[in-house]
């Protein structure tokens, strides 16, 4: 049976031969981090420039002709403001005499709310 100190040895080894391997895999992450930090600079402009060829009277055919992608554009954000409508309401359609429970089923009788307030008037 191996002794403490040689287990320990090995497991050293074994450790140090990871740990070599695993350098090249670290470098090359730090360089792709630092690509796709660049790529993600250029996403603003690039843009920019592609809806300019498009004014200008390009088509999104011709300028792929000519190897520019469309580019990726991103949802706008909403502002606080205009999220929230006049008059302090929540959005969203208001039924008068609805209920917001409407469409939840029950677990006994009648499927919605509205069918055990019917249910509940002809009783």
């Amino acid at each position: 049976m191996p002794s403490a100190d040689e287990i320990l040895r090995k497991m050293r080894a074994l450790q140090e031969r990871r740990e070599a391997a695993a350098g090249p895999l670290v470098d090359i992450l730090a360089k792709r981090s630092r690509l796709l930090e660049q790529l993600a600079e250029l996403d603003e402009p690039y843009g920019k420039a592609y809806s300019d060829a498009e004014a200008a009277g390009w088509t999104a055919v011709e300028l792929a002709k000519l190897g520019a992608d469309e580019p990726v554009r991103r949802p706008r954000k909403r502002s606080r403001s205009a999220a929230k409508k006049p008059g302090g309401q929540a959005p969203g359609p208001s039924v008068a005499g609805s209920s917001p429970a409407g469409d939840i089923p029950a677990q006994d009788g009648p499927s919605t709310v509205n069918e055990v307030v019917t249910s509940a008037a002809s009783s």
